[in-house]
């Protein structure tokens, strides 16, 4: 047997069934035993199949349980159940109380059959309850009394709640009030047992934002009947924490409501200890609840109704209208010969004017009323027809309009409503007189004004409007459609069709109104209208209408002006030119834009603050400014003129004023007067720049002078010295004197080779044709072959040419040539200064962006004040120094160019350092470049010489080349460049010396052909041209490398051994 089936049958056996409460559907499900004693197949019932079931004595009160919902299973409960077995009683017990999906209350239980005798209160704690509920029913008496006997309904609440803390033995018994607006809990009325604190403040600053299943339980109408804490759901734990805060063990709060809406609760709060609590407590204190609730409903409406008295007779007292109410006085006859004033209001007493006590109580007989008799059978007939009469009367006594407004509520009184009706009557006067003024105004006004109803039918028009468009009588025109307006286009009827307000021009030309109006007038005119909408007191539209402006000769008028105005505007922006007049008293006056412009000021700038203070100004030209405006005041002089130098926007400009007295002025307050500026700063720098340039030139001229005779001298000391010792050789037969002159002959070759290459490179550079042609190199073997090529100058000297501070290992893509220039000139012009010492070339990184180079010697130093000319064109600090003055200069040049910037330091008897630095320019890595001296070269058989091949047409240099190659080498030669490739072809040589200016075919020709037929021998381009584009042309065609003539005999042969190995 499964356990299921075992438990099934326990249930069975002891008589007990189980059953589940959904509080939101309103159903029960019941087990099987449950089912079977109410004789039910269906597990799930509604309430109301329920309470058939239940026995007859305990149906009523069941059912009015049930409608609150959770109450009937708060507690134990004990009735029966009628079925097919009879009537069957059961004890009801809950077990668990949960929350389900829909957030409704689900509350499950069981129920016990018990026997008759069981159900029955026959033992004493049943007469112990049958006593409580008789105490409680007593207490419900008394409560009611109270609240018939104690005058305030507080006292009484007060009392109430001492009795149910009393009773229920609680520690704490309230009345909150819910504050919807606020969203807050409010304490209202409040009990506490002998030691426990107050919970007021607490209920004051509680929000019910922090309760939502508290308020959500109440709105519902449910108790909240908590045993213990835990009794809550697990949704309210926000209100658990909070009535733990309070050490609150349980407690019983009921809802309370007000024409069926929620307003408060009352509730019983128990601190430290737990309570069951029975339908007994739920019965007794929901009754004093609705005590409670009951008697504050009432002190609520008694509230309203007093607040309503209140307002009605203030309305009564107080109300625009007066109020007299009367009462017919008859003769024996009943007709009426009199009435009396009972009764009336303030504004009745103001409208009369008389004070309430002359009137009230007395009658009109007694009060010498006016046109009694009239009044008399007026209120006859309000009697009479048993409907309201008007009347408008004017009171003599306190001469005012009113309007009356007469019924009757009994057949002997008769009550008059008084309307002050003084204003409305003054104001109907003021707007006769108001309406008789404007239609004058309308009618004369210098304006044409059209008015159309809401379709655009023509119903008005004002006398300037006849005359505006020539029409002689209105009536020819009333009754025209707007839209149907030749002139106008139709943006302007969608416009005024969607109601908008708005202005717009229209050229009328008369010859276009094809019979839309008949009219005197020809030509055209330029009128400016104005839109405007009528609406009535509804809001809907009525009328619109239109204001007429005949502009033609204003704006012809105008047209001039503006043309005269644009044309001088363009001729104040243009030639910057600028025009003001103004009155030196008032400081009152006009400029144009440009005008403020000039002196450095805003165009809203107001005149006193520039005239007399001139902020802009130079100093120096505003006291020159402010001395002739005085003059003018003085009347010393009528006009003055003056450059002025502006500071404005951070740069300086300059503006000549020309201020003149204006002689058409004979006010003698006023001193008007007329000024023209004009910006003459590109004058003044086009004069600066010109006196500069005649100053530089006359420098340049200086130095140029100095420059050509200089280089007269330096040019000629060389060439005596070659002619002069060339001379000497052909005559010397001693070999010992044959090699001096030869070595002065080359010393004195170099030097004249120095001063045209500087000459050159200066000419290249005036020319802006310097060429670079950067490459990557090793800077270590470029520094130490200068050091190794200038040394030979220092072995007869006591100085020493060492390579300084430098990188282990340092590869630049740069100029080489370029570089290796400026060093040697560096190195030239330390050897010169320095006797005796040190001269070191070196270079450093400081940064890991640029290379500094430098040349320190420890020479006779530079003065400071020298120190800024030194790199300036055509200077020499020594004239006793050959050189031409130019090195330092091309070498600045070149420098900056490059990148880099160069300098010197400089202390005189210690030496000088001059330096320049160069963009560090990495390259992949120093083994991945091949070295300068590592080239392709064709080989050369051991113990042979070597073949050179010379190109050259002119025979001298034939000669000259064969002479300096005659030992070591063997030398062929070609004529021209047709040969030259013929013979290179036949003889294979092992080098070709190739000149670039030939005849038959140049050599760049040539060399492309030797290339083209394969051949790999080494070809060296000579030529007198020493510009560096024509060493890229030759490098281009396939020439290995360059040699710029004249030639000299250990450059030659130093390419030779490069390209041969050797």
């Amino acid at each position: 047997m499964g356990s299921e089936s075992m438990l099934q049958e326990i249930l069975w056996d002891t008589k007990i069934g189980w059953w589940k409460v959904d509080m939101a559907r309103r159903v029960l499900l019941l087990s099987d035993y449950l089912c079977k004693t109410i004789g039910t197949e269906e597990s799930e019932i509604g309430y109301d199949r329920f309470l058939q079931s239940v026995g007859e004595p305990f149906r009523a009160s069941l059912k009015s349980l049930m409608s609150t919902d959770a109450s009937l299973f708060s507690a134990e409960q004990i009735f029966s159940l009628c079925g097919p077995r009879g009537e069957v009683w059961f004890r009801w017990k809950v077990l668990r109380r949960e929350t389900a999906a829909d957030k409704g209350l689900v509350v499950s239980g069981y129920a016990q059959e018990i026997s008759e005798r069981e159900a029955l209160p026959v033992d004493l704690c049943s007469i112990e309850r049958m006593n409580t509920l008789l105490y409680r029913l007593n207490n419900i008496s008394h409560t009611l009394l109270s609240f018939l006997h104690i005058g305030s309904i507080d006292e009484a609440i007060n009392k109430v709640l001492t009795d149910v803390l009393k009773i229920f033995r609680g520690s704490r018994t309230y009345i909150a009030e819910f504050d919807w607006d606020n969203r807050r809990h409010i304490c209202t009325y409040e009990v506490t047992d002998k030691g426990v604190e107050s919970g007021r403040d607490r209920f004051d600053r509680l929000s019910m934002d922090e309760t939502p299943w508290w308020v959500e339980q109440l709105e519902k109408r449910s108790p909240i009947a908590l045993s213990c804490l835990d009794d809550l759901p697990s949704r309210a734990r926000n209100e658990h924490d909070i009535l733990a805060a309070q050490n609150i063990g349980s407690l019983f709060v009921l809802p309370m409501t007000f024409r069926d809406k929620l307003w408060g609760y009352a509730g019983i709060d128990v601190i430290g200890e737990h309570r069951d609590w029975q339908n007994e407590d739920y019965q007794w204190f929901a009754s004093l609840v609705n005590i409670i609730n009951i008697c504050i409903e009432l002190q609520r409406s008694k509230r309203e109704a007093q607040i309503e008295r209140d307002y009605l007779q203030n309305l009564y007292r107080y109300m625009p209208l007066g109020y007299v109410r009367f009462r017919m006085i008859y003769d024996k006859t009943g007709t009426p010969v009199d009435y009396k004033v009972l009764d009336s209001n303030y504004a009745a007493e103001k409208i009369i004017g008389k004070s309430q006590a002359d009137y009230v109580g007395r009658l009109a007989s007694e009060l010498e009323i006016e046109d009694m008799p009239e009044y008399l059978k007026v209120f006859a007939k309000v009697l009479q027809v048993e409907q309201h009469v008007e009347k408008e009367v004017r009171l003599l006594a306190s001469g005012r309009y009113v309007h009356v407004v007469m019924y009757s509520t009994t057949p002997e009184e008769v009550i008059c409503l008084l309307s002050d009706m003084t204003e409305m009557y003054e104001t109907h006067e003021a707007l006769d007189r108001s309406e008789k003024l404007l239609r004058n105004i309308y009618d004369n006004i210098p304006v044409g004004i059209e008015l159309y109803d809401r379709n655009g039918l023509l119903v008005d028009l004002n006398n300037k409007d006849l005359e505006i468009f020539g029409i002689r009588d209105k009536e020819d025109v009333l009754g025209v459609d707007f839209f149907k307006n030749p002139i106008l286009d139709e943006e302007v009827w969608r416009r005024v069709r969607n109601r908008e307000e708005f202005s717009f021009k229209a050229y009328y030309p008369f010859d276009r109104l094809n019979g839309y109006y008949v009219t005197s007038k020809q030509g055209r005119l330029e009128i400016y209208s104005s839109v405007c909408m009528l609406y009535d007191a509804q809001g809907r539209l009525s009328n619109f209408f239109l204001i007429n402006i005949d502009n033609t000769e204003i704006n012809r008028a105008h047209s001039r002006i503006a043309e005269f105005e644009s044309s001088f505007s363009l001729v104040s922006r243009f030639g910057k030119v600028g025009y003001c007049r103004f009155d030196l008293v008032s400081k009152e006056g006009y400029g144009v834009p440009q005008w403020y412009y000039n002196l450095g000021e805003k165009e809203d700038t107001p005149l006193d603050q520039i005239l007399g203070v001139y902020k802009h100004v130079n100093s120096s030209d505003r006291a020159e400014v402010l001395e002739s405006i005085r003059q003018v005041k003085a009347g010393e002089i009528d006009s003055f003129s003056h450059d002025l130098r502006i500071d404005a926007d951070g740069r300086q400009k300059w503006t000549r004023i020309n201020v003149m007295r204006n002689p058409l002025n004979n006010d003698p307050s006023k001193i008007e007067m007329v000024c023209v500026n004009y910006d003459i700063t590109e004058l003044k720098e086009t004069e600066k720049n010109l006196i500069e340039a005649k100053n530089k030139a006359e420098v340049s001229d200086r130095l140029k002078s100095a420059f050509l005779a200089n280089m007269s001298h330096e040019i000629r000391t060389p060439l005596n010295a070659i002619v002069g010792f060339s001379n000497l050789i052909a005559e010397t037969e001693d070999p010992d004197e044959r090699r001096e002159y030869v070595a002065i002959v080359q010393e004195n070759n170099e030097l004249l080779l120095k001063l045209i290459s500087d000459i050159l490179d200066l000419s290249k550079i005036e020319a802006g044709t310097l060429e670079f042609n950067d490459v990557e190199f090793d800077v270590n073997q470029m520094c130490q072959e200068i050091v190794r090529s200038l040394s030979l100058k220092v072995l007869d000297k006591p100085v020493e040419l060492r390579f300084g501070d430098h990188l282990p290992e340092c590869r630049l893509v740069g100029d080489k040539t370029r570089i290796t220039q400026v060093l040697i000139n560096f190195i030239n012009n330390a050897l010169k200064f320095t006797r005796e010492g040190s001269v070191t070339l070196g270079y450093r990184c400081d940064d890991g962006m640029m290379l500094t180079f430098y040349v320190e010697d420890t020479g006779t130093g530079i003065p400071e004040q020298e120190q800024e000319s030194v790199f300036e064109r055509f200077v020499k600090l020594n004239s006793f120094v050959q050189g031409t003055g130019l090195g330092l200069a091309i070498s600045k040049s070149i420098v900056e160019q490059m990148g880099g910037r160069i300098g010197l330091n400089s202390e005189p008897g210690k030496g000088s350092c001059f330096w320049f630095t160069h963009p560090y320019i990495r390259t992949r890595s120093v083994s991945a470049v091949a070295s300068d001296a590592e080239m392709r070269q064709p080989g050369v058989s051991e113990g042979k010489m070597p073949v050179v091949l010379v190109a050259e047409d002119t025979d001298s240099n034939f000669l000259l080349v064969s002479l300096i190659l005659k030992k070591g080498y063997e030398v062929l030669r070609a004529h021209n460049g047709a040969e030259a490739v013929r013979m290179c072809r036949e003889f294979a040589p092992d080098v070709v010396l190739m000149d670039m200016k030939m005849p038959v075919m140049d050599g760049l020709e040539a060399t492309r052909q030797i290339r083209e037929a394969g051949s790999s021998v080494p070809i060296i381009a000579v030529t007198a041209y020493a510009y560096d584009s024509d060493r890229a042309k030759a490098l281009d065609v396939g020439c290995d490398d360059y040699i710029a003539k004249p030639l000299t005999g250990d450059v030659l042969k130093k390419k030779l051994r490069k390209h041969l190995k050797r």
